[in-house]
């Protein structure tokens, strides 16, 4: 497994990713309509482009070349998408790209570490020691959507003059 930086090819395989991972994945915890509302249909990556580059976007490869996760952590520390393919899904993928964005984060001193997590993932961020801030209900195209804000605090080191 390699884990890299995003580039502009990655966008159709990163798209792709989300739309699976939302219909074969979520699936578990979520209904057709809230999955049907969350991601209609695969998103057009030139829509997503602009927003993955000034993220600070990360892809897994798997043996073979092949994206198959992905995570995008914006410059204040918010985690705004982590997807898998289905087949790539309690592999690890997960916690290798998580652990890319907390590296960065760390790095540029941030703090605190947000999202708004699925229900589906609200145990893996726990696992890593977020906590949940609220649960929240979000509603796209009339169907309400439960999620958690939760969030993390980061030990950054501190820097003396």
């Amino acid at each position: 497994m390699i884990i890299r930086r995003f580039k502009p090819s990655d966008a159709p395989h990163v798209c792709e990713i989300y739309y699976r991972s939302v219909h074969e994945v979520a699936c578990a915890k979520y209904s057709d309509a809230q999955l049907s509302a969350w991601a209609p249909k695969v998103p057009e990556p030139h829509k997503w482009m602009q927003r993955l580059c000034e993220y600070d976007t990360f892809v897994a490869d798997n043996d073979a070349g092949r994206p198959v996760g992905w995570i995008a952590m914006s410059g204040t520390g918010y985690i705004d998408i982590l997807f898998c393919l289905p087949e790539a899904t309690r592999s690890g993928v997960a916690a290798l790209l998580y652990a890319a964005v907390e590296r960065v984060a760390l790095e540029r001193g941030i703090a605190k570490l947000t999202a708004h997590a699925s229900l589906l993932a609200e145990s893996f961020f726990q696992k890593l020691g977020w906590v949940i801030e609220e649960h929240e209900t979000i509603v796209r195209d009339g169907v309400d959507i439960p999620r958690a804000a939760m969030s993390k605090a980061l030990a950054v080191e501190q820097k003396w003059a």
